[in-house]
């Protein structure tokens, strides 16, 4: 993937949110030289993964590079970074105002939400990238509810590849709170990043 601005985005904005918890969760953490290995394991796992498309083409380019940070500040000091730890700087990024203010007037049935499933699983359908996703999806504005089956996913190929697989559990419930934030609800029973074969996300308007 490419390296530079494009993948300082996540480490700017989430950086104060994830580095202060960190700060609070393991009290003799030396917090300067974390970050620095963070970094390092960020933008070297970035480096070495393949591109899935550009932002613009790719409605999860983006899930990509948060992925990747998520995994590599587990890489950066794996003995003191817990599953605990891991599970609380995920909880403090979905909570954190940066996250609020990313989905702020989002709307999960809006048209253009809708149409960018639609050209997003067509896309999929092409596997011009072998990390890419691959999904179907169907909706119905009228009830609002949609459907989308995930077949393959980015995030876990390269979870399976640093061998990592065991954290995406623990990475795959910021799909309820991002959701939620854009007015759903996400009804699941099954995800790829859990060993199942298929990801069911039914999403169905907030109550």
């Amino acid at each position: 993937m490419k390296t530079g601005l494009v993948s300082m985005i996540f480490p700017m904005l989430l950086g104060k949110t994830v580095y202060g918890y960190t700060q609070s969760a393991v009290r003799d953490i030396d917090i300067k030289a974390f970050k620095k290995k963070h970094m390092e394991e960020y933008k070297a796992m970035v480096k070495r993964t393949p591109s899935a498309g550009s932002m613009k083409d790719n409605m999860f380019a983006s899930v990509m590079y948060l992925g990747c940070y998520g995994l590599a500040y587990y890489k950066a000091d794996p003995e003191r970074i817990t599953m605990d730890v891991f599970d609380g700087m995920i909880n403090a990024i979905c909570e954190s105002d940066i996250m609020k203010k990313v989905y702020k007037g989002k709307n999960c049935f809006d048209q253009k939400e809708i149409d960018k499933y639609v050209r997003g699983s067509e896309r999929s359908k092409k596997k011009e990238y072998p990390m890419d996703w691959l999904f179907d999806f169907s909706y119905d504005l009228s009830k609002p509810e949609y459907f989308v089956t995930y077949h393959e996913c980015g995030l876990c190929k390269i979870a399976k590849r640093e061998g990592l697989m065991f954290l995406m559990p623990h990475m795959c419930v910021m799909d309820y709170p991002t959701i939620e934030y854009k007015g759903g609800k996400l009804i699941r029973t099954k995800t790829l990043g859990n060993g199942d074969d298929i990801c069911d996300f039914h999403v169905v308007k907030k109550a």
